[in-house]
């Protein structure tokens, strides 16, 4: 074929076949024309190359490409491409089917339809994924079929559509094969979207039959596209894109093949579905015709079965059916089952009403947690009504099953720590834990009680108040049953007795303190649920006050336990404070105390790997209060000893309260230096005292003694100051009240001694008194006092006060005030006289004796 440059075309269609030779043999006879020209004759048509192509090689669809250009002899120089299209057509030979007045439309439609049922037979296993993949001879087949039919691009793919949506029917294809076929033919629509009547009428014929099918399917919707089953799910998606691509070619029809929308027809298959669905379980779990209480497991499961529906229905299927096809997949169906469980469930409760068991309360009670589940889905969906509801007011007739079954919980509570208990070994259930297994099972049972109150969700805010109190008082019941169970398991646990420390004290403390922190995180999730005005996440008062109660319950069973654990080291503890007081003084002070600092180091780390850090505070607070006791029994024990022991004991507390502080790892200062801390600084400080000093110090804390409390011995009032330029304080007796009868008649004789003192600071000022008021309690004196007294300092007197029990007293002398007061000091500067052996401190001590003596004597 040699083309010339002038009239050759950029793309070459031939049809039909017998009309190729002829032109191939004018494009030959041109080329050998202008080959056989002269050189200097003008031709406009040069010789550009040529083609040789076998027909045999020309595939039946044709063939649509460039081809090179090639030289017609060896001498010719060729270059370039040619652009030919060429097809085989052949409509001009009769056949039998053409004979017998079929068309090739039809034609092509039974020979596909042949073709797929031998090459996709319904036993072939996985044929659900098969994908239309014909083999190469059936493939060969179809293409010179349509070729030598003359079919269109659209006609094709119509084609496929109807033979591979019908085969679907019996024998099921690839849902992504035939959502493919769907786009193919959408494609050539919008090209050419013509068909004639016939072939457009059977197309919508097989629209019809495919959604029909459809939607058989989605009735069965649970059997055939499992939730749980990813893959048929990935089918569930395909098939609603497939049936939402009808929707496309519904405009298109002249005669529509759709009687009413598609999403109507999906909702409508979806319900009867629904309805189906719930039948047969209702008939196989609780027939109708069975006795309330055989019927109520049943529709326990029922119930169970349905949220487990709607669990799906809300996450699996609501989206693909609302993006798809614009379908509310979930409030259909949750409306219809809620709607029909409903029914059931008003009817058994007031069948089994008067039939109340325990066992029908458990049954009532698991349907009605499931039925508040199914209410709380609703609930979830913003702007809905749940008062529109037919499960609304469904809990009046469940309310004496849920309180009998309270009862049942409690008890059941305290089965399982009981078995708990019985089985714990009071070890740790892993080195990461320091509690034992008991302790696991008994939070555990807590939060499940706690999960399910709020399961519970009981509507009405009075009777939730009723049910949420009870429900507490219980866990508070269950909560102390478990830690009496674990004091007597710890009583009889053997093995123990000799060790400081105790192993399964550690735990039990521990278990203790986990169960409380567990209590009340479980207690206060019991606040009144939504629905009740202005008590939305409070505790009643009731509930309240149980949880306070209980806290301090277990706070104090947490000390007891404490106690019982430092109680086996207090024997240690007071042979090391014994060896710190009998150390000679020769020695130094971090030798007498080191034996008791290595020994609570010992303990102390022991303590510190086996409890946890709430526990390790308490049990430290505990030792540090024991050791005080032990040194202020050392210093009671030992009188009028020398300074140096004293001081060993000043420099073992400060070494203590180093230690217990432990840079800032154990107990605060402030605690530390609290209590008997001060008790026992002010002891040592008063130790080193001389015996004036002891003196000065109690009339301080006298003074410190000042209030207008009532006690026994009644009140008195008096008014003094300083006339600085006479040197003198000026006393003046107002009255005195409430007496105490000390004659037979009821009434006293009382008096004032006025008096300056410490007596060593005014050794020459004699002590005044006054006038006799006979047969009173309330006397009436205004008699005014003067006591010469320089005063060596500044002087401070209040203008006027009542004092009750002892007369005030006044020292405008050179006393300096020192830390400490009140009545502990009083007793303490009091206790160092009274162990002084010295002459003034022993009359000091006999005069207020004789003092107190003479107060306290009996009427």
């Amino acid at each position: 074929m040699g083309p010339s440059g002038r009239w050759l075309p950029r793309s070459l269609s031939v049809t039909p076949t017998t009309a190729l030779a002829r032109y191939f043999k004018q494009i030959v006879k041109s080329a050998r024309a202008n080959g056989t020209a002269g050189p200097t004759e003008d031709h406009t048509d040069d010789f550009l190359g040529c083609l040789n192509i076998p027909v045999r090689e020309v595939p039946v669809a044709g063939v649509d490409r460039w081809f090179k250009l090639e030289p017609r002899s060896s001498a010719s120089r060729v270059e370039g491409d040619c652009h030919l299209v060429l097809k085989l057509i052949t409509t001009q030979r009769d056949t039998a089917m053409s004979q017998r007045g079929r068309s090739g439309f039809l034609s092509h439609l039974l020979l596909l339809s042949h073709l797929l049922r031998f090459e996709h037979p319904a036993e072939e296993p996985n044929s659900s994924s098969w994908r239309g993949e014909l083999s190469t001879p059936a493939a060969t087949i179809l293409c010179l079929h349509g070729a030598q039919s003359n079919l269109s691009p659209l006609q094709l793919a119509v084609l496929h559509w109807q033979v591979s949506s019908r085969h679907h029917q019996t024998c099921t294809l690839d849902y992504s094969y035939l959502l493919g076929l769907l786009d193919d033919m959408q494609a050539h629509w919008e090209e050419a979207p013509s068909l004639p009547q016939e072939q457009e009428e059977g197309l919508a014929d097989s629209f019809s039959a495919f959604s029909e099918f459809g939607l058989q399917l989605l009735r069965q919707l649970r059997d055939y596209f499992p939730a749980t089953n990813s893959t048929a799910v990935y089918r569930l998606e395909l098939l609603l894109k497939c049936l939402g691509k009808l929707q496309f070619f519904q405009p298109s029809f002249e005669i529509c093949p759709f009687e009413t929308e598609l999403n109507m027809d999906v909702a409508a298959a979806l319900k009867r579905g629904n309805r189906e669905w719930y039948d047969r379980i209702l008939n196989a779990r609780s027939p109708r015709e069975q006795p309330g209480p055989q019927r109520l497991p049943g529709l326990v499961v029922l119930a169970d079965a349905i949220y487990d529906d709607l669990q799906s229905c809300y996450s699996v299927y609501a989206s693909l059916f609302h993006s798809i096809l614009n379908v509310d997949v979930f409030t259909l169906t949750f409306r219809q089952l809620e709607r029909l469980v409903a029914e059931e469930a008003w009817v058994l409760t007031e069948e089994l009403s008067p039939k109340m068991t325990l066992e029908v309360a458990s049954g009532l009670f698991e349907l009605y947690l499931t039925l508040a589940d199914l209410q709380r889905f609703w609930d979830s969906i913003p702007g809905r009504d749940s008062r529109s509801l037919a499960l609304a007011g469904i809990h009046t007739p469940f309310l004496p099953a849920v309180k009998l079954w309270l009862q049942v919980l409690r008890d059941q509570a305290k089965w399982r720590l009981q078995g708990a208990v019985d089985v714990d070994t009071l070890e740790p259930v892993d080195p990461s834990s320091r509690h034992s297994s008991s302790a696991a099972t008994a939070g555990l049972c807590l939060s499940h009680i706690q999960e399910l109150w709020v399961r519970l969700a009981w509507p009405d805010p009075a009777q939730a108040q009723g049910l949420g109190t009870q429900l507490g008082q219980d866990m508070c019941e269950a909560t102390l049953f478990y830690t009496e169970l674990l004091r007597k398991k710890v009583d009889t646990q053997p093995g123990a007795g000799g060790e400081a420390v105790s192993e399964a004290l550690c735990v039990v403390l521990n278990n203790v303190e986990l169960v409380r922190k567990a209590a009340g995180q479980a207690l206060k999730g019991l606040a009144w649920p939504e629905g009740a005005p202005g008590l939305e996440g409070v505790l009643p008062r009731p509930l309240l006050s149980c949880t306070q109660a209980l806290d301090d319950d277990l706070q104090r069973e947490a000390h007891t336990v404490t106690a019982h654990l430092t109680s086996k080291m207090v024997g240690d503890i007071r042979k090391y404070v014994q060896h710190i007081s009998l150390s000679p003084d020769s020695i130094q002070n971090d030798e007498a105390v080191a034996p008791l600092m290595k020994y609570l180091d010992e303990k102390l780390a022991l303590l510190n790997s086996s409890l946890v850090k709430g526990n390790l505070s308490r049990v430290l607070e505990a030792l540090w209060e024991l050791l005080l006791q032990a040194i202020l029994q050392a210093l009671g024990a030992n009188r009028d000893v020398s300074a140096d022991f004293y001081s060993r004991f000043h420099f073992t507390l400060e070494a203590l309260v180093t230690f217990f502080h432990a840079e800032g790892q154990g107990l605060p200062l402030e605690s530390l230096r609290d209590g008997s801390y001060k008790r026992l600084k002010e002891e040592l400080r008063l130790h080193k005292c001389s015996t004036r000093e002891c003196i000065e110090q109690f009339y301080l804390d006298k003074l410190k003694q000042r209030t207008l409390e009532q006690n026994r011995f009644g009140r008195l009032s008096v008014r003094c100051h300083y006339e600085a330029a006479e040197q003198r304080l000026a006393v003046e007796v107002l009255h005195a009240a409430d007496l105490l009868p000390l004659d037979a008649n009821g009434l006293s004789d009382p008096f004032v001694i006025v008096e300056l003192g410490p007596p060593h600071l005014f050794p020459l000022v004699r002590s005044q008194r006054t006038q006799v008021k006979t047969r009173t309690l309330h006397p009436v004196y205004d008699e005014l006092f003067y006591l010469r007294a320089a005063a060596a300092g500044p002087v401070c007197c209040s203008p006027s006060w009542t004092t009750t029990g002892c007369p005030p007293t006044t020292s405008p002398g050179r006393v300096s005030e020192r830390p400490g007061g009140g009545r502990g000091s009083v007793r303490s500067a009091l206790r160092m006289l009274e162990g002084r052996t010295s002459k003034e401190a022993q009359e000091f001590v006999k005069k207020l004796k004789e003092l107190e003596k003479c107060m306290e004597a009996d009427p």
